[in-house]
């Protein structure tokens, strides 16, 4: 009898358990954050820990940066319709969407006809606020992937007039490839704007003094690239804002008693894996992870109420971490000697070939502004012999300067490098492609050395197929367990916020 009874007991405990654990789904969570560091693999979070670990540290070990400590761990796989190497529109469709599509196209079908209506229209149809950041242009693809439907991501104009009429709450970061047009014949989208009640903010004492009730609003950073995005991290200006200032704003803004959802994108960690420039990289990371922090501030004092995803659309770069000629060892401190990105220095090279005659240009005078602003070194074979002396003795200094310097085989091949920089005619062919990937020669040469002399090495300039990790922190996160497709992301938010039908786990 008693046997009996606490069978019925148990029973009844489990299915009070279930019924109470889905009203709890279909309540939903009244704040939704979604992180994608684009581009941004499982190894390059790892990099960027041993990277923090190895500035400060002489023992080995990592220092988690905020979303790796999330309780949830996830992976995800990215193949589109029609590629196992996805481009960020298929992927931010799926994410979006809950549905794959092709290469370039942007929360449509494979066919290009019909439209899919995305989880931020579902979250705004439902009465939440909705925010929308990125480091790149906001008419990009991943930030795009929230409110356009379009056969081409390309088509920036029209995207752009896809945002203006989408009615979200808040727009922050880089600005717009194409304002009046590919033809610059088309009405200024900063006009169209305004007349769908826009507030435009491209200066920090406005974004500063930006408060609520602010209802729609725009925050384009106020310098901007050659393609409407937000400089790397390591470049940024007093006068600039970082990716954490943006997101903290928009909580300000956006908080209500409806609840809000909010994508935030690190978009140029891609770009700077497409360019090989791990430096860049990891330092873009670490300001994404600074905008982490404000969600997970958020949460803290919403706990019951807040969901905080991080994830990445896909990888970028095949970024390994290990060289040929380091073996066993990483030496990611060294990375510290470069001091701007590969976009900031390509300039300079640009400006040293336009500004230098042909007869005078070479690689030993532009040498100087290799050394300030990468760190390598060219030494004597005396200077080398006295600190190969030194480091035998266990001078750990001269050990590093001695890693600095270039070795014959990498001066060979930044001399190439520089020719082909100074050369009118951009590299062809096989070899081209894989030295320098489209890039500046000389620039991404110096990117590649100095990853290898980290002890890190790429094995593409392309996205890679490989799965993508996702921390989730919060209300629902134990959605997020487990290994599933991207599309599966739309599914689980959409339950989460108690907008859909349950995930089978």
């Amino acid at each position: 009898m008693f046997g009996k009874m606490r069978y019925f007991l148990v029973t009844a405990v489990i299915l009070t358990m279930v019924f109470v654990s889905q009203i709890a789904f279909a309540a939903g969570v009244k704040y939704l954050f979604l992180f994608i560091g684009d581009g941004m693999g499982l190894s390059l979070v790892h990099a960027t820990e041993l990277y923090l670990n190895d500035i400060k540290s002489d023992t080995i070990g990592k220092e988690r940066i905020s979303f790796t400590k999330f309780p949830v761990v996830g992976l995800t796989s990215t193949f589109d319709a029609g590629r196992y190497i996805t481009d960020s529109a298929s992927a931010i469709t799926a994410i979006m969407s809950g549905h794959k599509t092709l290469d370039g196209v942007l929360n449509m079908d494979t066919g290009k006809t019909e439209k899919f209506t995305t989880l931020a229209e579902e979250a705004k149809a439902a009465g939440m606020k909705i925010g929308d950041l990125s480091t790149v242009s906001l008419d990009h693809a991943t930030p795009a992937g929230l409110y356009a439907h379009n056969p081409s991501r390309n088509n920036y104009y029209d995207i752009a007039l896809e945002l203006a009429k989408s009615g979200f709450n808040y727009f922050a970061g880089g600005g717009f490839r194409q304002p009046t047009g590919k033809e610059k014949d088309k009405e200024s989208i900063f006009d169209i704007l305004a007349r769908e009640g826009y507030t435009v903010i491209q200066n920090r004492s406005d974004f500063e003094n930006l408060t609520s009730p602010k209802d729609k609003v725009v925050v384009i950073n106020p310098v901007l690239d050659s393609e409407a995005a937000m400089p790397y991290a390591i470049d940024r200006g007093a006068e600039e804002f970082s990716l954490a200032e943006l997101t903290r704003k928009g909580i300000e803004l956006l908080d209500n008693p409806n609840g809000f959802f909010m994508m935030v994108e690190g978009g140029k960690i891609d770009w700077a894996c497409h360019a090989n420039d791990i430096r860049s990289a990891i330092g873009d990371i670490l300001d994404f992870e600074q905008a982490v922090a404000e969600a997970v501030k958020f949460y803290e004092k919403h706990p019951e109420e807040t969901l905080v995803i991080v994830t990445a659309d896909h990888g970028n770069g095949g970024l390994s971490l290990g060289y040929a000629l380091t073996g066993y060892n990483l030496y990611l401190r060294r990375i510290e000697n470069q001091k701007i990105s590969y976009e900031a220095f390509e300039k300079k090279v640009k400006d040293y070939a336009q500004n230098t005659p042909k007869d005078k240009q070479s690689l030993k005078d532009f040498w100087p502004t290799v050394q300030e602003n990468f760190g390598f070194l060219g030494l004597t074979p005396e200077e080398k012999a006295q600190l190969e002396e030194k480091a035998k003795n266990g001078d750990k200094d001269a050990k590093e300067t001695l890693a600095m310097a270039l070795t014959d085989y990498e001066l060979s091949r930044l001399e190439k490098a520089f020719a082909a920089s100074m050369s009118e005619e951009s590299p062809k062919g096989d070899e081209a492609k894989v030295l320098y990937g489209g890039y500046d020669p000389l620039t991404v040469t110096l990117t590649h050395i100095m990853g290898e002399k980290a002890g890190i090495s790429w094995t593409t300039y392309s996205h890679t197929a490989d799965p993508t990790p996702v921390f989730a922190l919060g209300a629902n996160a134990e959605l997020f367990n487990g290994y599933y497709d991207n599309t599966d992301l739309y599914a689980k938010m959409k339950q989460a916020l108690g907008l859909g039908v349950a995930v089978t786990q």
